[in-house]
């Protein structure tokens, strides 16, 4: 047995879906790295603007690098078939609804890693990563023939669709490529014209500062009054152009088990909860990246998008905090609703909010109430 072939079934044996190969080499993608990163559409995430060497050529880090093994992880993409009532688990990101995958699959990559070091021999050198290191993840999938990348920028599998993770080990090994496959995307535009914030300055081009996935979760601080009503009830993440994607048809039909105190998270308990609470809730879970005060922002956006009146003692009660960027989404949230109960709630928040531009958003926002209902 060859290396590739004893690779690739010590990957089936550990659970990994598909296995792949390609070798260490430039990017043929380069410059449009530079560029991306030139016109900021990275955003706040300054991490990618890190080691752009390195993302380019890998070698320029690890000399010894020759090969890399590309693997793809399945994600449910369906919902539980009960839920707890008003549960926000449909509003979270699919990949998102469960234990975070950076610790649900690190032991079995690392034991991945581990086979093929001792496969190799005493010389051989070998690394694991998945989502944390200087790499083009989705370039060396499409590379290695587990996918083409999509319009929506996403990796789409012809035979799985795009629900899924992706993680890589490099290696010192020179292992024989595998053939990538051909774009099927053809005239299909279905991703680029349901995207609500319009991140899509082109196919294949994502902008990642008008994208609902940066918005809820990488960015930090207020989001955009002009993209607030684009985010429509996405709380953590956005599924939208996978949604629509006529590739996903295919997907394997699973359901993700969930903890009970993870499914019971609602608008509601998030407005309401202690820091130390909310944070037990949702321990494990990639929601822990936003944090607290992120959720809170972002289920006030939820609301004010939802208009739900049933929301409005728990959206009032989040108006108690020192973060004037939670205080100022809920401000926001309530002005959406144009109702009197709403108009009450932001009466009574002028006597949490000590801060002069915000106090002037309510009066502004009252103000508004009162010409909408007049």
């Amino acid at each position: 047995m060859s290396y590739k072939e004893a690779i690739r079934a010590t990957a089936k044996r550990l659970g990994f879906e598909r296995v792949a190969f390609c070798a260490a080499e430039e990017s043929p993608h380069a410059a449009y790295i530079d560029d991306w990163l030139a016109k900021g559409r990275h955003g706040t995430m300054d991490w990618l603007a890190k080691y752009p060497a390195t993302r380019k050529d890998i070698r320029n880090r690890y000399e010894w690098a020759r090969s890399f093994v590309m693997l793809s992880i399945d994600y449910p993409p369906e919902l539980p078939a009960k839920l707890p009532a008003k549960s926000a688990i449909p509003n979270i990101a699919r990949y998102a609804r469960g234990v975070d995958y950076h610790e649900k699959y690190q032991g079995r990559l690392k034991k991945f890693e581990d086979e093929i070091l001792k496969l190799g021999g005493p010389e051989c050198r070998a690394m694991w990563y998945q989502d944390t290191g200087a790499f083009l993840e989705r370039e060396l999938a499409a590379k290695a023939g587990l996918g083409w990348v999509g319009k929506n920028t996403m990796l789409i599998d012809p035979a799985r669709g795009s629900w899924m993770l992706l993680a890589l080990v490099v290696t010192s090994l020179q292992l024989e490529p595998d053939a990538p496959i051909t774009d099927h995307c053809g005239n299909c535009t279905r991703c680029l014209e349901a995207c609500p914030t319009d991140a899509f300055p082109a196919p294949y081009q994502l902008d990642a500062t008008r994208c609902i996935s940066y918005l809820t979760i990488e960015h930090r601080g207020a989001i955009d009054e002009s993209l607030r009503a684009g985010v429509g009830e996405w709380l953590f993440g956005c599924d939208i152009c996978n949604e629509v994607c006529p590739w996903n048809s295919k997907a394997p039909k699973k359901a993700p088990e969930l903890d009970r105190e993870f499914a019971g998270l609602t608008l509601a308990r998030i407005f309401t909860s202690k820091p130390e609470h909310l944070m037990k809730r949702i321990a494990g879970t990639p929601l822990e990246r936003t944090g607290e005060a992120g959720l809170k922002r972002n289920a006030a956006i939820v609301a004010g998008n939802m208009k739900d009146e049933s929301l409005l003692p728990s959206l009032e009660q989040a108006l108690m905090t020192d973060d004037e960027v939670v205080q100022e989404a809920v401000i926001w949230a309530l002005s959406q609703y144009g109702t009197k109960p709403a108009r009450s709630a932001l009466a009574r928040a002028q006597k949490y909010v000590v801060n002069d531009k915000l106090r002037d958003r309510i009066i502004e926002a009252l103000g508004g109430s009162i010409e909408r209902e007049a």
